[in-house]
């Protein structure tokens, strides 16, 4: 019998948002094997209240009365990026496993410093990096692992959304709390982390451009649109773009996959209408993949704009936050997979170099390498 099975890991929240409600809570409750143990939040208020709703026994006004007190095994942070690391590194060193909202940090440095301490404390730790598991990127990955297209020409990458248009969203657009980087910090870091993953190929240098619409009447307003360049390490040429201040309609938020390669292309488009995609070879023609047997409707422009359609796997165990859970429950076992498919803070790191050459390029108005961890 599992050790997890007669002990429940005890998990704890930093942070009681809409998206610790959508994302977190549910499912470290679902999980057979995790017990949503104590929440915390700036005051208590919002911890209150989620607390409340969940059943959740323990609440603190601080990170470090939690951290302190409440004898956890995991903690989750979902809060602005701007003390990730803080957070983190004092979980870390008292031993507590860590799953960490993306971006990893506000900048490399500090994401330099989460990745360091992860690998010297020996915790489990994660990045919801959550489109991995969409089932079309599954599929995409897996198409090109196989050779359907033959050696990567190029790419392109697209991650777009319209809660920016009436001006910043929250910390999210504030230099200071997000990041300069804006838009590339919260929807462009999907982004990278998603064309790695489906390529299984990294960035070596980018040139980029950056749009601050809302600069005008707010200094700390951070960019609101990106794109850029860039050369991967194999070779390839892709390009990503990505908004916050793209109107959507009914779609909510779109993401775009295009790749090219010496036999053909594959296509891929989700959005809050359902999802899309279809390969092209050059001999062979053009074939649709249908995706309703992984239980994602087809995209749809006449159909409600819906959750589920977006991220139907967000209450199962293909979530992030649950693998990182059942990471843990190895480790109690003694059974630590090491093969588990899940982003770490190395994948945050990664995005996070990214991004700041990125920021730099736009700033620089030149190619900037991306730095990699010596």
């Amino acid at each position: 019998m599992r050790l997890a099975e007669q002990e429940q890991v005890k998990i704890g929240l930093v942070g009681a948002s809409w998206f610790a409600d959508l994302w977190y809570l549910p499912v470290v409750q679902m999980h057979p094997n995790a017990e949503l143990y104590a929440i915390c939040s700036e005051g208590g208020g919002s911890a209150r209240r989620m607390a409340d709703k969940y059943g959740i026994p323990h609440v603190f006004g601080s990170y470090e009365e939690m951290l302190e007190q409440a004898g956890l095994d995991g903690v989750c942070i979902i809060t602005p990026n701007d003390v990730h690391v803080t957070i983190a590194e004092a979980a870390m060193n008292r031993g507590i496993h860590v799953m960490s909202e993306k971006p990893l940090a506000l900048n490399l440095n500090e994401a330099e410093q989460m990745l360091r301490t992860a690998q010297s404390s020996g915790v489990i730790h994660g990045v919801n990096f959550t489109y991995r598991e969409h089932p079309g990127v599954r599929r995409i990955r897996a198409l090109v692992e196989e050779g359907l297209i033959g050696r990567l020409q190029s790419g392109h990458f697209e991650y777009t959304g319209d809660y920016g248009v009436a001006g910043p969203p929250g910390w999210r657009g504030s230099i200071a709390k997000g990041g300069i980087g804006g838009v590339l910090a919260d929807l462009g870091s999907h982004l990278i982390d998603l064309a790695q993953y489906v390529t299984g190929d990294g960035l070596s240098e980018v040139s980029a451009d950056a749009a601050f619409k809302h600069r005008d009447v707010n200094p700390d307003a951070a960019a609101d649109a990106v794109i850029f360049l860039a050369r991967s390490l194999q070779g390839a040429q892709h390009t990503f773009r990505t908004s916050w201040i793209e109107h959507q309609g009914t779609k909510g938020q779109t993401i775009r996959i295009h790749l090219i390669g010496e036999l053909g292309i594959i296509e891929f488009a989700v959005s809050h209408l359902g999802s899309a995609l279809s390969y092209t070879l050059h001999e062979g023609g053009k074939r649709v993949i249908d995706l309703q047997q992984n239980g994602l409707p087809a995209w749809n422009e006449d159909d409600p704009s819906s959750e589920t359609s977006f991220r139907p796997w967000r209450l199962t165990d293909r979530n992030e936050v649950w693998k990182w859970i059942d990471r843990i429950i190895d480790r109690k076992d003694g059974t630590a997979a090491a093969s588990v498919d899940a982003p770490t803070f190395a994948d945050g790191y990664y995005a996070q170099s990214v991004m700041e050459a990125v920021m730099q390029a736009a700033e620089e108005r030149r190619w900037v390498p991306v730095r990699s961890m010596e």
